[in-house]
């Protein structure tokens, strides 16, 4: 008997420890690479998104200024005059590492966070925040799993002190993911319980194999996404740089490309996401509010994040194509009390850096589609974001406010100014 269960579980067995052994032996880290680091920071995948390997080697390399652009689907609008084009063609002191995914919000960028505290600390970051995300809900539960890795949950429980902010991230996870990895332990985080010895032990042995997966798998994905999308096009950018120039060739390039549809965005857009159903699409967003969502507490964690690494971070809020605002019935009203309410969010805690877009959207070729910037409005969040990044800044002075993670705050519709906690 027992050598007929050897024949069937020993090579299973075997296997197994085979496995082990190799991840025993494989290295933790990536090794340094300029052209590897670069196609990973504008991959826009989600492997190069949920990677600690790849994330760790770009940002850790001394040799080059790699600055975490975190965001969602406006990094993939890559046309001539994208920040990575900028930057490349213009041999800025950085490289933007592009850090966004369609539907990825607040929540999603947190605890990606998680796995990059060190990188983070005392350095730039550039943090996009789109009103689209402060919607009645909140981020999107399919979206939140899809991006989410057990990597990330492992860095958050081996981070997380017990705070408040601690206990508010481990109970929106189990919200968005109520059976996702570690959630037991996630579970007692969100109770305020301490993690026991055990559970600590268990940690350690999964971000073993976290590590070495992570580093293992990360070697085979391969692209050469940096020169395709990024250097070819960069080279065929005016010298020496001037606005004025790059001005001009914006907008005759736009001009160029928004011929078939009424509302000054990309024909390929257009034709591919909007025109099959634009009849519909008439008023159809006249109801739609962001002013109600747990989004603004979803903020507040990153907020938090941004403190504990005394992070120098700039904002960037954009507008909506002001002719599809006019289509679909959108409030530009309810549009700026929204911005109004991220803004005091963030400017009553210290976080002042702020590049306001949001009344642009009538600017001639400013947005590439209906909500995402492009032409013009990349070289106005250039105007705004290349300084920044480029000359020293004041040390921030960081004060949070926990009343920001609080459902009233979430709720709240009048006067920011006016707030107060019941």
């Amino acid at each position: 008997m027992l050598r007929r269960l050897w024949q069937i579980l020993g090579p299973v067995i075997c296997a197994a420890l085979l496995l082990v052994a190799l991840l025993a032996i494989y290295p933790n880290k990536l090794k340094h690479s300029a052209e590897e680091e670069k196609n990973d920071a504008v991959a826009l995948t989600h492997i190069s998104f949920k990677s600690r390997a790849k994330k760790i080697r770009a940002l850790s390399d001394k040799s080059q200024n790699f600055v975490p652009f975190f965001g969602s689907s406006e990094w993939n609008r890559m046309d001539s005059f994208h920040p990575s084009m900028l930057a490349e063609a213009y041999n800025r002191s950085y490289t933007p590492y592009l850090l966004g995914q369609k539907g990825a919000a607040s929540l999603t960028q947190y605890f990606g966070m998680q796995q990059i505290t060190s990188q983070m600390t005392n350095k730039k970051a550039v943090y996009f925040i789109s009103p689209q995300w402060f919607v009645k809900n909140g981020a999107n539960a399919s979206a939140f799993q899809n991006y989410f890795s057990s990597d990330q949950m492992i860095s958050f429980l081996e981070n997380q002190t017990g705070t408040v902010d601690d206990q508010y991230a481990a109970k929106r996870f189990l919200k968005l993911y109520p059976k996702g990895t570690l959630h037991q332990l996630a579970e007692k985080v969100a109770k305020g319980e301490s993690l026991s010895s055990f559970d600590e032990g268990i940690l350690s042995f999964k971000r073993f194999l976290a590590l070495k997966e992570d580093a293992l798998f990360s070697q085979l994905s391969f692209s050469n996404s940096y020169e395709d999308k990024i250097v070819k096009k960069a080279s065929k950018l005016p010298q020496p740089f001037s606005y004025q120039i790059l001005g001009e060739l914006a907008t005759s390039t736009a001009k160029k490309a928004t011929t078939n549809n009424p509302f000054n965005i990309d024909n390929n857009f257009y034709t591919q996401r909007v025109s099959f159903q634009i009849k519909h699409l008439k008023g159809a967003q006249k109801k739609i509010s962001y002013l109600k969502s747990p989004e603004y507490n979803d903020l507040q964690l990153v907020l938090s994040q941004f403190a504990k690494s005394k992070t120098q971070v700039i904002f960037v809020i954009p507008p909506v194509n002001s002719k599809w605002i006019a289509y679909t019935g959108l409030s530009e009203d309810m549009y700026q009390k929204a911005v109004a309410k991220i803004k005091y969010q963030l400017e009553s805690q210290g976080f002042t850096n702020i590049a306001d877009f949001s009344k642009d959207g009538d600017k001639a070729y400013f947005m590439q589609d209906t909500i995402h910037m492009g032409w013009n409005g990349w070289l106005a969040f250039d105007k705004a974001v290349a300084p920044f990044l480029e000359e020293k800044q004041a040390t921030p002075h960081y004060h949070l406010n926990n009343t920001f993670l609080s459902k009233s705050w979430a709720n709240y519709t009048g006067q920011p100014q006016d707030f107060t906690s019941k």
